[in-house]
């Protein structure tokens, strides 16, 4: 029964981040500033944090599963964020061997695998001409508000979150 756990926490968070800017202020999302909401990426990380241990991969496979799903439902390349979200899941898995995890340093976790995510996704529209953008207006207009808003989700689905997965984790086999 836990097994199914994640997979329909994900599944609700991928249906609720197609909904998300739609109920942010228009002031927010009508001007050139670019909000993606990757609350997926977020609660994988913290799966990959505080459940899986050195030699499991839970959210690495899930994070592949999930990938794809996004890109068939919301964007028009098959295979981007099917290798993006494992590649920064991977990205925290090596990471979570040199740092504590607590929540400062999940913060400073969640920013670097956020910056890993985007600016891979950046270089891959760019790649396939997608997008059009210089890496500047990227950084002002779509990195640093995405890691914000991400940031702001970070922080209350760890303090709901981490005491649950860490309990799970304690009860694998």
């Amino acid at each position: 029964m836990k097994r199914l756990v994640f997979p329909l926490i994900l599944f609700i968070l991928l249906v609720s981040e197609g909904v998300a800017l739609d109920l942010l202020p228009a002031g927010l999302t009508s001007s050139d500033t670019l909000i993606v909401p990757h609350w997926v990426l977020i609660f994988l990380m913290l799966i990959n944090l505080f459940y899986d241990k050195t030699d499991t991969h839970f959210s690495i496979i899930n994070a592949v599963f999930f990938g794809l799903l996004i890109d068939v439902v919301y964007t028009d390349i098959l295979g981007a964020y099917m290798f993006v979200y494992p590649f920064s899941v991977y990205i925290v898995h090596l990471l979570k061997r040199f740092l504590q995890t607590g929540l400062s340093m999940t913060v400073v976790i969640a920013v670097c695998s956020l910056i890993v995510a985007e600016s891979l996704l950046y270089f891959i529209y760019s790649i396939v001409d997608l997008i059009d953008i210089t890496f500047v207006t990227f950084l002002l207009h779509r990195l640093l508000p995405t890691i914000l808003a991400n940031i702001l989700f970070l922080i209350p689905a760890y303090l709901l979150s981490v005491k649950y997965l860490e309990r799970w984790s304690n009860e694998q086999l």
